[in-house]
């Protein structure tokens, strides 16, 4: 009896002393550096949150993400899953994935802040009391869950066909062209696929559904003033070159180059050779699916970020309640453990890029992160470059074209926004469409 109860006392004494220096630890970390995302901060007590279990349930999550040693359970965690993987010569797992692309890679700068600009060229913003309260709405929204194959030394998110909402995309985009000042401005779609859709392991790779044909299944219901890019075949031809990231769900910049060209081509203009572009190299990467996954085998082969520096003068300005002037390519994420953030400098509401071509051609793209690594192969087409991203954008969209004398509009996003509606209900949202 004696011995019974001290095990329960050698299991219950050290629950309860991290249980107390847990409780008496002041300073707790706001961002995972080994998971790369923010974590949960102390719930604001309400009585509605009370009495409705709000208020516990959010307690526990940031009693969770706020745990004494917590980094290195995660990591401990991360090893043991490397030996949960299938037996064989192949090294294989499969890690459940939540937000996929759809909530936005937050960069907001201070409003006050050394690169601050005067505002010009700030269209007139729509007031719109009830996009603030929407913004609980979209949050909701982005809690999607997908999977993540790891192969070996690649991780790489598993794509699910739905009809419904590849569909659901389509017709958004042809009712957004409907919408358009005028019948003039020229609207294209690029789906990007991701890596998966080009791996040679027949066994791995259909565990993902056909990507090719999720992306011909919205071409076809594409509207006929809707002009499709296909960027499928630029990237399948040059699979052998270091085109998708190992540890990260993005294309490095070399394939977005690729899919540049498929886009000038659909334009019928002749993209600039690869080789007039320095390049600069950032190592060691490890992105976002080595986050999601804490793979130790992609841990010990990290990506490098391949940087093509502009060849043109340009100013790059992007917006919040007031405009900043920061690089295309911003190195101040170099240090930081997304690297990819360098791109545009992560995720904003919109931003603008004037160049020195002066042939009063304007685009604005509507993106997801896929578009920050091409947007700046388009610096030699075009006079003003506009990019917004829907997860974040907050004026009038149809009122900031025709303000702004914009001839081309592209809609760039990766494939697995058709997995589910949440996406398209961002662009809904940002379009005050139905």
């Amino acid at each position: 009896m004696k011995k019974h109860h001290l095990n329960i006392l050698l299991f219950l004494i050290p629950l309860f002393l991290l249980g107390i220096l847990n409780l008496f630890t002041p300073h707790k970390p706001a961002i995972s550096q080994l998971e790369n995302r923010t974590l949960k901060t102390k719930p604001l007590f309400t009585t509605e949150k009370l009495f409705s279990g709000e208020y516990f349930q959010e307690y526990e999550e940031y009693f969770a993400d706020n745990f004494i040693f917590r980094e290195k359970f995660v990591d401990i965690s991360g090893k043991i899953k490397d030996l949960w993987r299938l037996p064989g010569k192949d090294k294989v797992t499969i890690v459940l994935n939540e937000g996929a692309n759809v909530a936005a890679i937050q960069n907001k700068e201070t409003s006050h802040g050394e690169n601050d600009t005067s505002k010009t060229d700030t269209p007139s913003q729509t007031n719109n009391n009830d996009r603030k309260n929407e913004m609980t709405d979209k949050k909701n929204r982005t809690n999607i869950e997908g999977r993540v194959l790891v192969f070996n030394d690649c991780a790489m998110e598993i794509h699910t066909y739905n009809a419904e909402a590849s569909k659901y995309y389509a017709d958004f985009i042809n009712q957004f062209q409907e919408n358009l000042p005028n019948n003039k401005i020229k609207v294209y779609s690029l789906i990007a696929p991701t890596q998966i859709e080009f791996i040679t392991e027949s066994k791995y790779k259909n565990l993902s559904s056909p990507q090719k044909e999720t992306i011909a299944y919205v071409n076809k219901h594409l509207g006929p003033q809707i002009i499709p890019v296909d960027a499928y075949q630029a990237l399948q031809q040059n699979i052998d070159q270091y085109i998708y990231f190992r540890s990260d769900h993005h294309w490095t910049a070399l394939g977005a180059y690729y899919a540049y060209t498929a886009f000038m081509e659909t334009k019928s203009e002749k993209p600039l050779p690869i080789e007039q572009y320095k390049v600069k190299k950032v190592t060691p990467y490890l992105g976002s699916l080595y986050s999601t996954t804490l793979s130790q085998k992609i841990r010990e082969n990290p990506d490098t970020v391949f940087l093509y520096q502009p060849l043109l003068k340009h100013e790059y300005i992007v917006y919040y309640e007031n405009p900043i002037k920061i690089d295309l390519l911003d190195m101040r994420h170099a240090e930081n453990k997304n690297k990819y953030g360098i791109f545009l400098g992560g995720d904003h509401p919109w931003g603008k890029i004037t160049t020195e071509i002066k042939n009063g051609k304007k685009i604005i793209i509507i993106k997801d992160s896929y578009a920050n690594a091409f947007v700046p192969f388009l610096l030699p087409h075009y006079e003003e470059i506009y990019i917004v991203d829907p997860r974040q954008f907050n004026l009038d969209i149809f009122t900031f074209i025709k303000e702004n004398g914009i001839q081309e509009v592209l809609f760039l996003n990766y494939v697995l926004v058709t997995d589910n509606n949440g996406f398209t209900d961002l662009l809904r949202q940002m379009s005050n469409l139905p």
